[in-house]
């Protein structure tokens, strides 16, 4: 008990340093403001928007292989259906 609370209490007094201690992040200069028509914002805003594309394409495929791994499962199953009522059919007569 005394051991859980020495440790909540380190933990506690880390956390309170590390925001003590810490200084302000500096912001690039498209984050601040600058001027817009420099190139190296101009750069940087289309690296930002490449890097949206690529995550966009990423989890754009990932959702179509979750429906088509869907539908494919649905067909199988209807298809399973068939075969179990042809079984059943047969079996009867």
């Amino acid at each position: 008990m005394i051991r859980s609370r020495l440790g909540l209490a380190f933990v506690i007094l880390v956390a309170l340093a590390s925001l003590l201690i810490a200084e302000p992040a500096l912001a690039c200069s498209v984050c601040l403001g600058g001027d817009t028509s420099d190139a190296m914002n101009q750069g940087l805003r289309a690296g930002m928007l490449v890097l949206l594309g690529v995550v966009g394409v990423v989890l754009t495929g990932l959702a179509s292989l979750f429906l088509f791994w869907v539908r494919r499962a649905s067909h199988i199953a209807a298809q399973v259906r068939v075969v179990e009522a042809a079984r059943h059919a047969v079996a009867s007569d």
